[in-house]
């Protein structure tokens, strides 16, 4: 994938996704100096990932109409500045403001990053690609969480530093990033009615869902076992980075393969492989009592995402033409955003009247959810 285009993309993508994997695993040390409680620090990844989804849609449309780069330059900037700034304050509600803020700048670099991928690439290539760009980001969130996590055992706020690092990327974005772009010059009536028609179809649907369970399972995972292990099992922040680096490893791996995968197995097979792999993942955890145990169900766990994460993204981008992918890429974004969001309240509110152990069941018995849901395309619409 020697493409400069893409390597920019790449860089884009990854500055994006670091949005969660740096701060979910330091969410422990921040609990006592922000004086917060285990039950609310699941909110320092809800704002994140609510203004995201709320500002999604409004950017794919904007990015559809007036172009990809007039619209991801300034979210670039945007997003570097309040997440580089949290690190100046003390307040919860005032890092919980800042990380609104920034969600809407990882918003738009997350969405354009895969939309781009679709412009750029096609057929095979795109597939490859799409397990590149997964790749990525996987390898990036493999020592990432254990930076940070090692980082945070000094002060709490030391990681958030890195996110200085958008503004480079901006200014390598402005200079190098070069794609011929197909805005749409239709009405905005026409253009609203094309989405529609799309996201109304069942195959639109049915990748929609799924990649909102995804990211359902993905933050019930990276927000309370980290909260496992330094809670039941009396370990620091430095083993919740490490054990989410190596979840993250196994995912990049698995993820380069993604265009082998792609020509080996039909869409709704890696589906149903990824759940499964993730389901039983998160229900051997809710038996694990040992660090020692709690690696191979990572590792499990890893395998699943990097099976069923670039296969979505992959099949969302063969649904449009370039004139509407944005919009409809959108749409599967804002699915991303609202996984991230309901996750940690969802699973809080679980835990809040059982424990961790119901957590991870409750997130094993989700998995089966989009399975089923699968199925039922496959087999009765005919449609994956």
């Amino acid at each position: 994938m020697g493409n400069t285009n893409f390597r920019v993309v790449l860089g884009i993508v990854v500055m994006a996704v670091i949005g969660g994997s740096l701060v979910a695993p330091i969410l422990p040390s921040m609990i006592k100096p922000l004086g917060t409680t285990e039950e609310m620090i699941g909110l320092v990844m809800s704002v994140y990932t609510f203004a995201a989804l709320i500002s999604t849609p409004f950017i794919g449309v904007l990015a559809d109409r007036y172009g990809r780069k007039k619209v991801l330059l300034p979210l670039i900037v945007f997003y570097g500045l309040t997440g580089f700034t949290i690190s100046m304050v003390d307040s919860f509600v005032a890092v919980l403001v800042l990380r609104a803020f920034q969600g809407i700048g990882g918003a738009g670099m997350m969405g354009l990053g895969v939309t781009l991928v679709g412009d750029i690439f096609s057929g095979r290539a795109r597939a490859q690609a799409m397990g590149y760009r997964s790749s990525s980001q996987s390898f990036v969130n493999a020592g990432i969480p254990f930076i940070s996590g090692t980082v945070a055992t000094v002060a709490w706020f030391y990681p958030f530093y890195i996110y200085i690092l958008s503004l480079p990327l901006a200014l390598i974005t402005y200079k190098y990033l070069d794609v011929q772009e197909k805005t749409s010059q239709s009405g905005l009536r026409d253009y609203f009615r094309a989405i529609f028609l799309v996201m109304r179809d069942r195959k639109t649907l049915w990748v929609y869902v799924s990649n909102l369970f995804v990211f359902i399972l993905l933050y019930g995972l990276i927000v309370y076992v980290p909260i496992c292990i330094v809670k039941e099992m009396g370990l620091s922040t430095m083993y919740t980075g490490l054990t989410l680096s190596v979840g993250s490893a196994v995912a990049a791996i698995t993820a380069t393969q993604a265009g082998k995968l792609f020509y080996r197995f039909l869409n709704h097979q890696l589906v149903i492989m990824g759940f499964a792999l993730c389901g039983l993942a998160l229900l051997l955890i809710s038996f694990t009592e040992s660090y020692l145990f709690l690696i191979p169900s990572i590792i499990i766990w890893g395998m699943g995402f990097g099976t069923v994460f670039p296969a979505l993204n992959t099949i969302v981008t063969q649904l449009v033409s370039s004139q509407l992918r944005a919009g409809v890429v959108s749409g599967f974004t804002t699915m991303t955003y609202i996984g991230q969001t309901v996750s940690p309240p969802l699973f809080g509110m679980i835990l809040s009247y059982s424990s961790l152990e119901y957590v991870f069941i409750s997130g094993s018995i989700l998995s089966l959810v989009p399975i089923a849901l699968t199925l039922v395309m496959r087999y009765v619409y005919h449609k994956t």
